[in-house]
């Protein structure tokens, strides 16, 4: 009997995630700036600073191609041109994944909200 509350119980978040407008509060608020991403990475690509390219907001390049989330690890761990090279010590390959995650997060819903600009969270404290 308990089988069965469950599988119908699961059945019914199931699907319940697929109707519509299930998802999209969740997509309405902007993705959360990862704490390394706002240590190591925004103070070079943000808005209106000219060291580091604002398109990888748009998993965009200088030149308009898309980039590769691939392209992200090897330029972040091993540098490239302006862009410093991060040991594992300094961001983690857990925090890697934060940061790419976020930067595809962040591509999607500007392409729903072209105005939004990526701004850290205001946090205290260090490395978490």
């Amino acid at each position: 009997m308990n089988r069965k509350i469950l599988l119908i119980t699961a059945a019914t978040l199931a699907f319940g995630m697929l109707l519509p407008g299930s998802g999209a509060r969740a997509q309405d608020a902007p993705p959360k700036m990862p704490y390394v991403f706002a240590m190591y990475c925004v103070m070079c690509h943000k808005e209106g600073v000219q060291i580091g390219p604002t398109g990888i907001f748009d998993m965009i390049s200088k030149s308009g191609n898309p980039l590769h989330e691939q392209y992200i690890r090897n330029n972040t761990r091993f540098g490239f041109n302006a862009m410093p090279a991060f040991r594992v010590s300094e961001v983690s390959p857990k925090e890697l994944n934060a940061i790419v995650t976020y930067l595809k997060e962040v591509a999607a819903y500007r392409k729903t909200h072209p105005g939004y600009k990526p701004v850290p969270v205001k946090e205290g404290g260090g490395k978490k």
